[in-house]
């Protein structure tokens, strides 16, 4: 378990959160309630990533690729040598993905398919719509695509949830840091989303706080994963 580790990416999360842990009004929109400050710093994280890990819900519930939506940080990547925006990894089980939806029709990302294995009329739709498949094997597993994009010179990844995707990095003990914004709300609700969605992991997953900043009324938090 340790020698693959040591060829796995540095993956982070970005994630932010309402003080009762909901990170939108409602399922499948983006969250309104953090400030521009926190904008701003999801920009800066991508700016400095290879990739980004996004999950199927995600896809299908928004409109827009992650990009890097600040011009100045684009060019500091172009005037470092790299890609304008970083690769796109889409982690889908299911495959159900809105291949029709302006997601699939922004051209200013490289863009992946994290999967279990598929058959070949399946790779044929997916890479008719630009999409670079990554197959796992039998079974979708995150540590082997990560493993696979180590392999492709993939160092930083960073993971934005939604909750499903955040639970499945934590449960493989995936995650080194966490940057987390809590804003000054209180949400409720029965059915809107939550950080970290699925069953109580165990063992638990522990974190450093690293870095503590308040912007007005909202804090910006840094953790490092504890080692066992």
């Amino acid at each position: 378990m340790a020698e693959d580790k040591d060829a796995l990416p540095q993956v982070c999360l970005c994630l932010a959160t309402s003080l009762d842990g909901r990170i939108s009004q409602e399922p499948g929109k983006w969250p309104t309630f953090t400030s521009r400050a926190d904008r701003e710093k999801l920009f800066r994280l991508r700016s400095v990533s290879d990739a980004l890990l996004i999950g199927a819900n995600t896809v299908r519930e928004e409109q827009l690729p992650p990009l890097i939506r600040k011009q100045s940080l684009v060019q500091e990547r172009v005037e470092k040598g790299q890609s304008p925006h970083p690769h796109a990894v889409i982690v889908s089980a299911s495959r159900k993905l809105p291949l029709e939806s302006r997601y699939f029709e922004e051209n200013g990302q490289k863009r992946f398919l994290l999967t279990s294995e598929m058959d070949q009329e399946e790779r044929v739709v997916f890479e008719g719509v630009g999409l670079q498949l990554l197959e796992t094997g039998q079974k979708l597993s995150l540590r082997k695509g990560l493993q696979m994009l180590g392999a492709l010179g993939i160092e930083k990844v960073l993971a934005e949830g939604g909750g499903i995707l955040t639970h499945a990095l934590l449960k493989e003990d995936l995650v080194d840091w966490v940057h987390l914004t809590v804003a000054p709300v209180f949400i409720g609700g029965t059915q809107t989303p939550l950080l970290c969605t699925g069953p109580t992991l165990n063992p638990l997953s522990r974190f450093n706080l690293t870095r503590c900043d308040q912007i007005e009324d909202e804090l910006h938090l840094e953790y490092h994963r504890c080692k066992n």
